[in-house]
C-alpha cells in the first residue's frame, strides 16, 4: 500500500505506522497543503521555489495553516521561517485549539490518546526521555525554612512575565470528563504572544493570572510547567481524570511525561484528626487511611508528585511540603 502524504506527517511527528494520526492530518490540511508542510522549513520564498507556487499563494496557505495550529513562525535575518509541528505533543496541543475545529476533529484525538498514546508514551518510559513539564508546588503548602526558588512559585512567574494570556485546556476539551475550569492553561511571553497571534488565547494581565491560579487550586487542579530553570512558556492547570499527563502518572505509573517538584508531603500526627479530606484532593492517590495508626492519614511517599494540593483541603493544617530534593533537580 502506498505511503500518503498524511502518513509521511505522522512520521514526521516520530508517530511512524499510526493508524489514527494520518486520519487526523487529513481533517485539518488537504492535500496540497500537506505537500507544503513536507516541504518544511523554510522561508515564504523558499517554500514557493520547492513547490512551484507563488510566494503570495504560500503566505496565504501558510496563514490558514498557522491558524489551524500545525505552522510555526520564527523571526530571522533572512525572514519568517515556517516549520511544522516538532512532535505530536505540540501537534495535540496547537491543533486542538484550532477555532473551527469540528467535534468529530476532537473525538478522533481523544481515541488516539486513549489507545496509541499510552503505548508511545510507555516507550518513552522505557527510553528514561527526561520528563517535558514539572509539578510546580502550591505555594501555602511549602515549609517557610524551604528554598524556594523564583521558578518554583506559579505567582512569582507570573510577575516575572513580560506578557501573559490564558487558553482552553486542550485535554478537557477533548476528554470532556469533569466540571473542572476550562480557561485556565497560562501561556507566557513568546507563548503568549502566538497564543493571541492565533486568536486561540486571550490577553490578561497579572492579576487576572493569579485568580486562575487561585481558581485552580481551590479546584484540586496540578500546575505544571517547562521542566528547567527559568520562566518558561506555560503552566498547565491539570485534572487527575483528562490530563494527558497526570492521569498516566496516576493510573500507569509513567514517569517520563513530568517531574515530581523538589517537595514532599508531610503530616503532623498531632494535628490530623483522620477527617480524610486530604484523601479526595490528591491526584494520584498516594493518600490513605488504609493500615494507619491512630487514625492518622499515611502517605506512600515514593509516588507523591509534591504538588501540595491535598494541605488545601486539610481543615487542622497538619500537612505540608518538606524541601526533599536540591535545588539542580529542576535542570538548567
Amino acid at each position: 500500500m502506498a505511503i500518503s502524504f498524511y502518513d509521511e506527517l505522522a512520521a514526521r511527528i516520530n508517530m511512524a505506522g499510526s493508524e489514527r494520526l494520518p486520519r487526523i492530518w487529513q481533517m485539518i490540511c488537504d492535500e496540497e497543503e500537506a505537500k507544503l508542510l513536507l516541504e518544511m522549513p523554510g522561508t515564504a520564498s523558499e517554500l514557493a521555489e520547492k513547490t512551484g507556487k507563488s510566494p503570495e499563494e504560500v503566505e496565504r496557505m501558510v496563514s490558514a495553516l498557522f491558524r489551524k495550529g500545525v505552522v510555526f513562525e520564527k523571526s530571522k535575518p533572512e525572514g519568517t521561517i515556517y516549520r511544522m509541528a516538532r512532535h505530536v505533543l505540540q501537534f495535540h496541543d496547537a491543533s486542538i485549539l484550532w477555532p473551527e475545529a469540528a467535534p468529530e476533529f476532537h473525538d478522533l484525538w481523544e481515541e488516539f490518546m486513549d489507545t496509541e498514546y499510552i503505548d508511545f508514551i510507555k516507550m518513552m518510559d522505557q527510553a528514561e526521555i527526561r520528563p517535558f513539564m514539572r509539578v510546580v508546588p502550591v505555594n501555602q503548602a511549602l515549609d517557610p525554612k524551604s528554598r524556594v526558588l523564583t521558578y518554583e512559585d506559579a505567582v512569582q512567574m507570573i510577575d516575572g512575565a513580560d506578557r501573559l494570556a490564558v487558553t482552553k485546556c486542550t485535554c478537557r476539551l477533548t476528554a470532556k470528563k469533569c466540571d473542572a475550569p476550562l480557561e485556565v492553561c497560562m501561556q507566557f511571553n513568546r507563548a503568549a504572544e502566538y497564543a493571541i497571534k492565533r486568536g486561540t488565547g486571550r490577553e490578561i494581565n497579572k492579576e487576572e493570572a493569579k485568580r486562575v491560579i487561585q481558581e485552580c487550586e481551590e479546584a484540586g487542579l496540578v500546575h505544571l510547567a517547562d521542566n528547567k530553570a527559568g520562566i518558561g512558556l506555560v503552566i498547565c492547570n491539570c485534572c487527575s481524570c483528562c490530563c494527558m499527563m497526570i492521569k498516566h502518572m496516576a493510573q500507569l505509573g509513567i514517569s517520563c511525561l513530568a517531574a515530581p517538584s523538589r517537595y514532599t508531603i508531610q503530616v503532623e500526627s498531632e494535628k490530623c484528626n483522620g477527617c480524610g479530606e486530604c484523601i479526595g484532593r490528591c491526584p494520584v492517590q498516594v493518600l490513605s487511611m488504609e493500615g494507619s495508626k491512630d487514625g492518622v492519614v499515611t502517605v506512600a511517599f515514593e509516588r507523591c508528585i509534591g504538588c501540595g494540593l491535598c494541605t488545601v483541603a486539610c481543615p487542622t493544617d497538619a500537612l505540608w511540603l518538606k524541601e526533599l530534593r536540591a535545588p539542580d533537580f529542576i535542570p538548567e
